[in-house]
């Protein structure tokens, strides 16, 4: 079971095993009365969550990580993510009004990303992580075995034509891959495959339109 925690800018989701559940990301500082709001609104306990998971420490998907754990879930991270944990700390603390509390070290729960399978299953959730940079060096992805992909700030498949030969691309390249039923982005509207099977033939056949273009000509073409 999946659902789209929606309460700000960021894309917040909660993923339910069959025995128990993970948020992926969270939002910013001073968005917990609000995230707290959506969760009640979708019959949703925090209390419930057992694990938060985080696709990369920038602030807007990072904010109220401590503030959630401390009703209850756990924070999980990578062991890649470790020197990244507090990179935006600084940019909540210069900010005397923002209501961050900085992540507790002793309380992180970390996993080698060659382990992701496993700690998944404690949930009872099928799937891996992957190490996905591209936006930044400790970004991470969640892939569902049932095709569901949570890729948070990576850029969206629609941009792919403007990042040939980047990191951008060749991380895009592996997690295509895996052929992703549906890509859940941390901003952006998800997007199934027959959206990214459309983008890619835009590209094909409309060369030199740019993404707006070709985004506007799928839009009249579903109408």
């Amino acid at each position: 079971m999946i659902k789209l925690i929606k309460y700000g800018t960021t894309n917040t989701y909660l993923i339910r095993g069959e025995r128990g559940s993970l948020l992926f990301d969270t939002g910013w500082a001073g968005t917990l009365p609000a995230f707290c709001h959506a969760m009640g609104d979708l019959g949703e306990k925090v209390q419930d969550i057992n694990y938060i998971l985080i696709s990369h420490y920038h602030p807007d998907h990072m904010g109220i990580a401590q503030k959630i754990a401390d009703m209850g879930p756990v924070i999980c991270a990578a062991d890649l993510q470790k020197d990244f944990i507090h990179s935006s700390d600084r940019i909540f603390l210069r900010d005397k009004r923002a209501e961050f509390t900085p992540i507790k070290d002793e309380k992180i729960k970390y996993f080698a990303l060659d382990r992701s399978r496993a700690f998944l299953s404690e949930l009872g959730i099928d799937g891996e992580i992957y190490a996905t940079p591209g936006h930044s060096d400790d970004s991470i992805s969640l892939f569902l075995d049932s095709g569901e992909l949570f890729v948070g700030d990576l850029n969206p498949l629609y941009e792919l034509e403007l990042h040939k030969g980047t990191e951008i691309e060749t991380t895009w390249n592996r997690l295509l891959s895996l052929h992703p039923k549906k890509v859940y982005y941390g901003h952006a509207p998800a997007a199934d495959l027959v959206f990214v099977e459309d983008v890619s033939r835009m590209y094909v056949t409309h060369p030199g339109v740019s993404v707006q273009g070709i985004l506007d000509r799928i839009e009249i073409k579903g109408k």
